[in-house]
């Protein structure tokens, strides 16, 4: 099975990280400048957004999609737009390819490529959500624009709880919002928004301000962390810039946070 990291896009964070992170201090950010200074932006925060490439012989999987296009919902929010199509074809995969779109969660971030128009994006593929989260999101904008048109096309798959899927495990990892769910491989656990700063891989108390649940947020992170550190495989979530070992400590060595990092296999 092979695991490739897509960067959409990258973007400073919209708000302050004092203001984001909910008691952020001192010692986090001298720890994320030395261990992850690939999401430090003088005093803000570059906030990258990661779809993964799963491909092995269950098939194609896409975990997220991403920003979007230019016009969309989560482009105009961060004045950034997605290149995931582009990224693609630079691995070498048609959209045609992908067989399975499982979706962390249901923000406008992680669903800007899930459709097109009226129709679902990559028309092969079941979209896979937990029931929990569609429940949560039905009826919103995010929903009505990118969710619809798949429920309508028959393509939308719900699944309840931690189910198998195509030799990975969906993992319930509620918090952030009601019906997060995680991806776990052999590879790494695909943690979506589980963490969304590196900081929380060392602190998982530190809560992050948009967290539904708080405090369902931060058991949800201990035990993805203890999960990886019993298994050996690190972490990898949608926006830190490197993937993160059971140990809070990069998987490669950050470049510029500016920058956006090329596909790469965890």
């Amino acid at each position: 099975m092979d695991v490739t990291v897509l960067c959409d896009a990258v973007a400073v964070f919209p708000e302050s990280v004092e203001e984001a992170l909910p008691g952020w201090s001192a010692e986090h950010a001298d720890w994320t400048a030395e261990l992850a200074p690939g999401n430090v932006r003088a005093d803000g925060w570059w906030l990258h957004f990661h779809s993964y490439l799963v491909i092995g012989d269950a098939g194609v999987v896409l975990v997220d999609a991403g920003v979007g296009p230019a016009g969309g919902e989560a482009a105009e929010w961060l004045g950034v737009s997605g290149r995931l199509p582009g990224l693609l074809e630079k691995v070498g995969v048609r959209e045609s390819d992908i067989d399975t779109v499982v979706l962390t969660h249901v923000h406008l971030d992680h669903v800007g490529w899930s459709a097109e128009g009226e129709r679902p994006r990559f028309g092969n593929a079941e979209y896979v959500v937990q029931r929990d989260e569609l429940e949560h999101v039905r009826g919103g904008a995010t929903y009505e624009r990118m969710i619809r048109p798949i429920v309508e096309a028959g393509q939308l798959r719900v699944v309840d709880g931690e189910v198998g899927l195509r030799g990975m495990r969906l993992l319930p990892t509620p918090g952030h919002t009601p019906g997060h769910q995680s991806v776990v491989t052999e590879r790494a656990v695909l943690g979506g928004d589980v963490l969304v700063h590196p900081a929380q891989a060392r602190w998982p108390e530190l809560t992050y301000l948009y967290e539904r649940d708080p405090a369902r947020a931060v058991t949800s992170r201990q035990e993805v962390l203890a999960l990886a550190a019993a298994s050996g495989i690190p972490i990898a979530a949608a926006h830190p810039h490197a993937a993160l070992q059971s140990d809070a400590r990069p998987l490669a060595t950050p470049g510029p946070g500016s920058e956006l990092c090329p596909p790469y296999r965890l």
